[in-house]
């Protein structure tokens, strides 16, 4: 991946572990999000880091 000259682009975790891009759905409302999950099976959304527009913060992976 590049980056504007100066700008780092974290795509490791603290452990050397990579994240990957997954489909989200919420828990509450059924909205779609693109988000990152972590190693330690952490998610976070991408774009909206306080969660869903209705405010939840649990969400299930979308299997392909």
């Amino acid at each position: 991946m590049e980056s504007a000259p100066g700008v780092a682009v974290q795509t490791e975790n603290k452990t050397g572990a990579e994240k990957r891009k997954v489909a989200v759905i919420c828990a509450d409302c059924q909205t779609a999000y693109a988000a990152e999950k972590w190693p330690d099976g952490t998610t976070r959304l991408i774009g909206r880091p306080a969660g869903c527009q209705c405010g939840s913060t649990k969400f299930n992976e979308i299997d392909e």
